[in-house]
């Protein structure tokens, strides 16, 4: 097979990164930096340059001239693109394709939570997966599911999906590892904590990720401590997120909530290694990006027992009932035990290499060309 001129949906990497922005640099950053494709990412809105690391087959598109709505730009400008750029295939990284194209398409599902979850969901975000998702994965050549968990809630509503269904998960970047010798994690409590141990909660902040249940779980466990841990709470903020600030405000125990807002990467790497406990309780999620980051940090975890979760964590993690704070500050409280907490590091030691990138980026080169071979025989 030769080199592949390779067009992606660069929307997520439009802002501070989350998870389908991480998903969407180290895929096409390493289907880059093989040196035999190039690589194109277009959005709707300007992408930084410097955003998306430095691979010479990488290319960002300029945005359009004037602001345009993602659903009319992808209907627009990628056909537009796709003969200009003489692409060979384009990759749908939020799982939505223009509604025709004259080259393969591949659509990446990370979740359906929109259509399973609707009430944790903006209604643009409802509206434009009610439009399109089914005609996108109807015309696509590739559905890749990003879990067995996602895999499975595509099946349950698409069933005829089956046959075009493929199956490729996630990495960490080995970026995220324990501390070194010599790094007892004082600086960043003093940054984050008050110089106090503390539980961590590294996500964007929105109804789904269960952060009031957190809250109500990490208050139950400082119950009668006077030495209990702080409580982190670090991501940019989502949407509906006036009752979760809300409920922090009320807190008894406010001044030991710290809200670090969007961290760094390194900042975020410091928070994850030097946690007491990573805490995850989403009540929906496409994979779970940051238990894994957390695993491979060594960290011990507690999180939601949402298959997804259970996925991501495998066995360095503890698992709680959704929605269920008494239960989660009993999860804390299991993880906060010293022979707990010794047995899940070991545990993360031992499941750390297994998430990696490059066997995944692997797999979708391995993908994009079975596409197209299949599209020329």
């Amino acid at each position: 097979m030769g080199p592949m001129n390779i067009g992606c949906d660069g929307r997520a990497l439009v802002g501070p990164r989350t998870g389908v922005g991480i998903w969407t640099e180290q895929i096409m950053g390493g289907l880059a930096e093989s040196g035999i494709n190039r690589v194109f990412l277009a959005a709707s809105k300007a992408v930084s340059r410097e955003s998306v690391g430095e691979p010479n087959n990488l290319c960002v598109v300029p945005p359009p001239r004037w602001p345009t709505l993602g659903p009319v730009w992808l209907n627009t400008s990628v056909p537009r693109l796709a003969r200009e750029l003489q692409l060979d295939i384009w990759i749908g990284s939020l799982a939505i394709l223009p509604w025709s194209s004259s080259i393969p398409t591949v659509a990446m599902v990370h979740d359906l939570t929109p259509r399973t979850h609707p009430q944790l969901h903006t209604v643009a975000n409802r509206t434009v997966f009610r439009l399109f998702l089914k005609r996108s994965l109807k015309t696509a050549n590739r559905v890749v599911a990003g879990s067995d968990a996602t895999r499975d809630e595509i099946l349950s509503a698409f069933p005829w999906a089956q046959s075009k269904l493929v199956r490729i998960g996630y990495g960490v970047d080995e970026w995220y590892s324990p501390a070194p010798t010599g790094d007892d994690g004082v600086g960043t409590r003093e940054r984050f904590a008050g110089g106090r141990p503390y539980v961590l909660h590294l996500g964007t902040i929105e109804p789904r990720k269960g952060i009031i249940d957190l809250v109500q779980a990490w208050e139950r466990l400082n119950e009668g401590r006077a030495e209990g841990p702080d409580l982190v709470i670090a991501g940019k903020t989502g949407w509906h997120t006036e009752p979760i600030l809300d409920r922090i405000k009320a807190s008894p125990l406010a001044p030991r909530i710290h809200l670090a807002g969007y961290v760094s990467r390194d900042d975020a790497r410091d928070l994850l290694r030097h946690a007491a406990v990573f805490a995850l309780a989403s009540e929906a999620e496409g994979f779970g990006l940051p238990l894994a980051e957390a695993v491979s940090c060594g960290t011990p975890a507690v999180a939601s027992d949402i298959p997804v979760l259970e996925e991501a964590g495998g066995d360095a993690a503890i698992y709680c009932p959704v929605n269920d704070p008494d239960a989660l500050a009993a999860g804390l409280v299991e993880v906060l035990d010293p022979d707990v907490a010794t047995r899940l590091r070991e545990r993360a030691r031992k499941r750390a290499p297994e998430l990696r990138w490059g066997p995944v980026v692997q797999a979708w080169a391995e993908l994009l060309e079975h596409v197209l071979e299949s599209r020329g025989a």
